[in-house]
């Protein structure tokens, strides 16, 4: 969490984000819609995976992994591309 919120503040961001611990193979369809509204709103959106796998995410979507990050398990959640 400390090098999370280091990292926010050394983009120079200060305003609201999302963590989501994931433990399983699916998310939760309550926890997709928040997804979908903080993404439209701007807001950064990361996951901290415990299991093995991280969740598969909606059409558009994707986990980027943080590799920055020595535990190599926090994931932060980006639109792909339309090539």
């Amino acid at each position: 969490m400390e090098w999370l919120f280091a990292s926010l503040l050394n983009a120079e961001y200060s305003g609201k984000s999302h963590i989501i611990w994931c433990n399983g193979d699916r998310l939760d369809s309550g926890l997709e819609q928040v997804i979908k509204k903080a993404m439209r709103r701007g807001e950064p959106v990361f996951l901290y995976r415990c299991g093995g796998r991280v969740s598969p995410l909606p059409e558009g979507l994707y986990w980027r992994m943080m590799d920055e990050h020595p535990s190599m398990r926090i994931y932060q959640l980006e639109i792909k591309d339309s090539d």
